[in-house]
């Protein structure tokens, strides 16, 4: 059974120290949660004593509330990555950069640049303005475009290491 967490607002300007992480002692957890929802308020963290204990609540929060995404943090505070993550079935992240939108918008701004580009090239670069603009907009979408293949071919080489992983298993 989880304890019961100790419930502190993430910055309290009352309070000495007002941060919440300095008001943590080494090796307490907290957990942060992405809304309000229910008894949650997401302006404070619950501080449990260990990892497993902070685990253990995130994951019982999630199955409550299967909309919500947790953290969990140590007493360093937002310094690097969290602890773990934890998020429910019907949570939706919240990325703004989707895949789809590097792909078309990459693509549109990308060929219109360059067919901007080339009509000025054409012209012997007598309008001057189709090759500035289309200069400007082929940088954008070629670093849209360029990041999109950079983290499919992560994903692939993630799922080929993965799957090369289950074999040898079988293996054994």
């Amino acid at each position: 059974m989880t304890p019961t967490p100790r419930w502190v607002p993430i910055y309290d300007a009352a309070a000495r120290p007002s941060s919440w992480n300095e008001r943590m002692a080494a090796g307490e957890y907290a957990v942060h949660f992405s809304q309000s929802v229910g008894d949650l308020d997401s302006r404070s963290c619950a501080i449990l004593p260990s990892l497993a204990d902070a685990e253990s609540f995130a994951h019982e929060q999630v199955e409550l509330h299967p909309a919500l995404l947790s953290r969990i943090f140590d007493h360093h505070g937002f310094v690097g990555a969290p602890a773990l993550e934890v998020a429910g079935k019907a949570y939706k992240g919240h990325n703004d950069i989707t895949p789809r939108f590097r792909r078309w918008v990459g693509s549109l701004l990308f060929f219109t640049g360059s067919i901007l580009f080339v009509t000025d090239w054409v012209a012997d670069f007598r309008f001057d303005w189709p090759s500035v603009l289309g200069s400007r907009l082929m940088i954008p979408g070629l670093i849209l475009l360029v990041t999109e293949a950079l983290v499919m071919l992560h994903n692939r080489r993630k799922l080929a290491g993965l799957g090369a992983g289950n074999a040898v298993a079988a293996k054994r």
